[in-house]
């Protein structure tokens, strides 16, 4: 990932060109694998609003460089769009375009479609940074002021945004850094269409615009019209989080207890309005990933069995947890054939390792394996079609899905979908679920769980709710202390129900929320009953 914390020591003495009749500057910088070029000042030759470059210069304009780039600057009153095409003896890894003399409003402040409701980004061109896909980025459109810039990619692929103002600049600068896959870099490249659009009245209307492109590239239905959405998800109130067992070997749950959880819970909202979500039910949370079968400590097989047979007599329908990316090395040998690896291929990338056993240092031996990867994606839809056939569960949960890698070997995206392809294939009406949730990850997986630490109550909120649904975390806290269960969180306290365009309510089953906190939980159930989204 981009650092925001780093940055050029130097001034990069970029060419800018001028958008005549407005203060808009703008300059693009290319990236190899090798190093940072600029255009090279005396070799840039503008034309009717575009550049044909065919120098480049290492930044700073020092030395020039092989390389050069054609960008094209359409123009339609105050609609600007940029095609940018370069090339370079190296494989191209990103590509920089720099706005300058941007209109005064933008500097009250940047937000995205998915930016928390009276929060802005930038005031007066203070350092920050949007990264697509992700959680503060759900799709590559921002606005400010009456200013909205966007990416209209056909693809899932890194877009960033950074905002800052060096001490070599007299204004901000505005960075709209694409970058290109890791798993097809070439000498030349062309980036997708940039689009920058002043004197937005409606920016609800613009990003509508956007929307429609990514409709039809990224094959988005909106809810009302999915397919892979069960009728009887539409009736879900609330998500019940039935902590299982810790990666420690702390058992919260076990499969009778999560039974019992069940009848309390039913008495005070109606069974077929209740998801059960299962974390830790295959043993040891993440220690054990990605071999999943029923914990022999909840209650094994039997156990689960039990436990399905509960949830269809009261309505209730279970949703188990699996590794969307997770894996233990020594649970899974083959952990080498579909390890994330960096974007040069030359090493292995070791994401996500919490301490799980509070020593104060990550664990060693849990690694990231990518569903794009066949091998791996076969485990995984073997090993959650087996669930599903032997117990009869409604739905799978898919952790980290909503976080993206520049993988070389594999396309990431592409796994995900073939992924969801042969469950339903094999399992018409499961329901598939993530973590996590961005433009084309939500034509996949039409129920996500909201970031935990983002505030659910979004911007724009239809870039979510046109097309899926998103829940509380699985870190949200329990009733009482705040216990987190099986995450690594610890404890946190649990925020107010409050309601929210698209938002299931959760309410997490700890070791001791029902026996010192039934009170409580009841309330939330009832109030779920009554303020739940159809």
């Amino acid at each position: 990932m981009a650092l925001i914390d780093s940055d050029l020591s130097f001034d990069p003495r970029d060419p800018y060109f001028p958008v005549p009749g407005t203060d808009l500057r703008w300059a693009v910088q290319i990236f190899t694998t090798g190093n940072g070029y600029g255009l090279d000042a005396a070799s840039a030759q503008p034309h009717d609003g575009g550049v044909r470059c065919d120098r480049l210069a290492l930044l700073g304009q020092q030395r020039t460089s092989e390389g050069g780039a054609d960008i094209e600057l359409r123009r339609t009153g105050d609609h600007l769009e940029w095609s940018i095409n370069v090339r370079h003896p190296e494989p191209v890894k990103a590509v920089k375009l720099l706005l300058t003399g941007l209109p005064a409003s933008t500097r009250g402040g940047w937000w995205a479609a998915n930016t928390p409701r009276g929060q802005v980004h930038g005031v007066d061109g203070q350092r920050f940074q949007l990264e697509y896909p992700g959680p503060d980025w759900a799709t590559p459109w921002v606005a400010a002021g009456d200013l909205t810039l966007s990416v209209r990619d056909p693809l899932v692929r890194r877009q960033i945004l950074h905002v800052h103002q060096p001490a070599y600049a007299s204004a901000p600068i505005a960075e709209l850094v694409h970058v290109a896959p890791a798993s097809n870099r070439t000498t030349t490249y062309q980036v997708p269409p940039i689009l920058l659009r002043s004197n937005v009245s409606a920016p609800e209307t613009d990003l509508a615009d956007h929307m429609s492109f990514v409709d039809r590239t990224h094959r988005l239905v909106p809810w009302e019209q999915r397919t892979d959405v069960p009728e009887w998800l539409r009736d879900i109130a609330l998500v019940v989080t039935l902590h299982g067992q810790h990666w420690t070997g702390y058992v919260f749950n076990t499969f009778p207890a999560m039974a019992e959880a069940l009848r309390f819970i039913t008495r005070h909202i109606d069974g077929h309005r209740v998801l059960a979500y299962l974390p830790g039910w295959e043993g040891r949370y993440y220690h054990d990933y990605p071999s999943y079968r029923p914990g022999e400590d909840l209650g094994g097989a039997a156990g689960l069995h039990a436990l399905a047979g509960t949830a269809r007599e009261l309505g209730v329908r279970l949703m188990p947890m699996f590794g969307g990316h997770g894996a233990n090395v020594a649970q899974y040998p083959d952990w080498e054939r579909a390890v994330f690896r960096n974007d040069t291929d030359r090493y292995v990338e070791l994401l996500n390792r919490p301490d799980w056993d509070s020593d104060r240092s990550g664990e060693g031996d849990q690694v990231f394996l990518n569903p794009g990867e066949p091998g791996f994606r076969e485990h995984l839809v073997e090993s959650v079609s087996a669930v599903v056939s032997e117990f009869g569960v409604d739905a799978a949960f898919f952790d980290t899905v909503g976080y993206w890698f520049n993988d070389p070997r594999h396309e990431l995206v592409d796994g995900y979908r073939r992924l969801a392809d042969e469950l339903r294939r094999r399992h018409p009406g499961l329901l598939l679920a993530a973590e996590g949730w961005w433009d084309a990850l939500s034509g996949i997986f039409p129920l996500s769980q909201q970031w935990f630490g983002v505030d659910r109550d979004l911007r724009l909120p239809q870039v979510l709710t046109r097309y899926a649904r998103t829940t509380g975390h699985l870190a949200q806290g329990s009733p009482g202390r705040g216990s987190t269960g099986v995450h690594e969180k610890g404890f946190v306290p649990r925020p107010p129900d409050v309601e929210r365009a698209g938002h299931i309510p959760v309410v997490g089953i700890a070791d001791d929320t029902l026996p010192a906190h039934a009170d409580e939980v009841a309330a939330i159930a009832r109030w779920a009953q009554q303020h739940a989204p159809r």
